[in-house]
This record gives structure tokens, sequence and C-alpha cells, in this order.
């Protein structure tokens, strides 16, 4: 837990590098293979039943171009920012948490790629540096979440592309912090907000991200999305 708190610190405090280690925290707490036993089931059996805070299930739809669920702080540029006080939050079981989508995007012959939390982390932990590094990178990750293939604009105004892999961890390590907190360590101090940066007096958030096909005509990765703030 220190060591998760520590990371999501230096996060927040803008040292983004630290993503990969909040997702290699999270693998060692709660991936399990058929040689590997999650550090939370080796507490505590029923560990994965435990309830975690997350955002609320957006409804599905497959006609979308892309989706995904990640708490960020709209301006130039796009900051993170989790509000576990949020009412968009609903509890979950961490095991269904671990496995929930987070991201769908329209692939080039027009499919739904389809991301999980775990899957996400695990690119993170196994392939860019928490616990491994591999040369050979999942193609479709790495044009839509790492390669700033996407246009970002705020009110008119363009915005750098925030890195959703690395934001999405940060997000996750919270939760889990907060999850720790209420199902093990009650004394732990967690806040239950964190931002990246000052806030403006006026600061629009938003929780999640989704682009019909009638606001764009042209096909990734050449597309100017335009945000609408949630208040």
């Amino acid at each position: 837990m220190q060591f998760l708190r520590t990371s999501a610190r230096a996060f927040y405090a803008g040292d983004f590098a630290e993503s990969v280690r909040i997702a290699t925290i999270l693998r060692t707490l709660v991936h399990e293979t058929g040689r590997c036993k999650p550090l939370l089931k080796q507490a505590r059996p029923n560990a994965l039943d435990l309830p975690i805070l997350e955002h609320a299930a957006q409804s599905a739809d497959d006609d979308a171009l892309f989706r995904f669920a990640v708490s960020v702080r709209l301006g130039s540029p796009i900051a993170p920012a989790v509000d576990l006080h949020s009412s968009h939050n609903t509890s979950s079981s961490i095991g269904a948490w671990w496995g929930r989508e987070v991201f769908a995007f329209r692939s080039w012959v027009g499919t739904q790629l389809i991301y999980t939390r775990k899957r996400v982390m695990l690119i993170l932990a196994d392939k860019e540096g928490g616990a491994h590094v591999d040369p050979f990178q999942d193609p479709d990750y790495v044009r839509l979440l790492t390669d700033s293939p996407l246009s970002f604009a705020d009110h008119g105004l363009p915005v750098a592309t925030p890195d959703l892999a690395r934001f999405l961890a940060a997000q996750s390590g919270v939760q889990m912090l907060d999850s720790l907190k209420r199902n093990f360590f009650p004394e732990e101090d967690v806040p239950r907000k964190w931002e990246f940066g000052e806030a403006p007096a006026i600061a629009h958030y938003m929780d999640q991200i989704s682009l019909a096909p009638g606001i764009v005509s042209i096909p990734f990765p050449n597309r100017d999305i335009r945000i609408t703030a949630r208040r």
C-alpha cells in the first residue's frame, strides 16, 4: 500500500512515468494465473469479491467510434483528476473492476477493439517497463493510446493529447488505495480527490468520453475531437 501511495503521489505531482509502477503493483495485487496467486487472495481468500469504487458503467453503444472512462480536467493540457466523491462512482467487486471494459475503439476494418483494465495494466507492467520491456507491442494499443494519433480541442483551442493508458493506471491506483483502506487498513490516510497541478477557479471535469460516428467524417488517425465537458 505504501508503494502504491508513493507512486500515486508522484504521478499527480507530474511524474507520469510512475504509471508503469502503479500498473505493476496492481498486477501483483490482483492478477491471477494458473501458477500465480495474487497478493490480495493470499491475504484473504475472497479478496476479489471485496468492494471497490469505479465509474458507473456507460450505456453500451457498439456504433461509437471510441469511448473511454478516465477522469480528466479539461484545459491545456488535459490533466488527470480523480474525485472519489463523484456521483458517477459506483461500488463494484475488485474482480469485476479488474476485468471491466475501459477503452473501446473502432478498428480500421470497422470491428470494435475492446481493452479491459486488466489488459491495459498488463501491457504497462509486462511490455512498457513496469516489470518487463517487450519490443513487440500491440499495434492497435500503440496507435490508439500512446502514439498521439487523436487531436483534441477544447472550445476550439487545440490541447495536448493525453496518454490515456497512463491516466487510467493512476486512476485505478487511487481506486485500489481507497479499497485497501476500507477493506484492510481503515486507519490509513488516503485522499478522496487527486489532481495534477492547480485547478483554475472554474474547472471543467469529465469522467467518460464517447464519440458518435456523426461527429467526424474522416478515419483514424487524422481526427479532431471536440469535447463537451460535464461540470
